[in-house]
């Protein structure tokens, strides 16, 4: 499969994701208390519906590109290509392995707990950041700055965990 092809599946298949998260959305959130526009349902609305842009932006683009392509076909190292596309799958497996265990960690310890721990693990193995105090300052304040915006600011609750309760 060439990459135009996979590009052409991947945006058709974001795109299908978007409306089906926008319909599910719409029919699952309550809109709110009053008739106004920010409410439960805004922000994954939200989600949804950049999902769907970004998504007709890489079919767009991809459709044009591959317009433009005359057909010839580049030759490269194939050894290299296979080494780098093992690389991109070890790093989608963590990511998914990080979104599970995150998952997880939110329910038991809560954001509060459990948020430090994800951006600590992501700027250490992913980053490969090795500043002590860079590190501890992007976690602390990555951290506080979410919970004072969205718990105080908002006044959206964030998980509370039901093996700790802090927040």
């Amino acid at each position: 499969m060439t990459n135009s092809a996979k590009d052409i599946a991947l945006s058709v298949s974001l795109l299908a994701l978007a409306v089906i998260w926008t319909w599910l959305v719409v029919d699952t959130i309550r809109p709110g208390f009053s008739n106004g526009d920010i409410g439960p349902r805004a922000f994954p609305m939200v989600l949804g519906i950049i999902l769907g842009g970004l998504s007709v932006l890489l079919l767009i683009r991809t459709v044009a590109l591959r317009r433009d392509d005359s057909g010839a076909a580049g030759v490269g190292d194939v050894d290299a290509m296979d080494e780098e596309a093992t690389a991109r799958w070890g790093s989608m497996i963590l990511v998914a392995i990080e979104i599970f265990v995150y998952a997880f960690l939110l329910q038991k310890l809560g954001f509060l707990i459990a948020t430090p721990i994800l951006i600590l693990f992501v700027l250490v193995i992913h980053l490969r950041l090795t500043s002590w105090k860079t590190i501890l300052g992007m976690t602390l304040g990555m951290t506080l700055g979410c919970w004072l915006f969205f718990e105080k600011l908002l006044g959206i609750y964030l998980a509370n965990g039901s093996w700790f309760n802090i927040g």
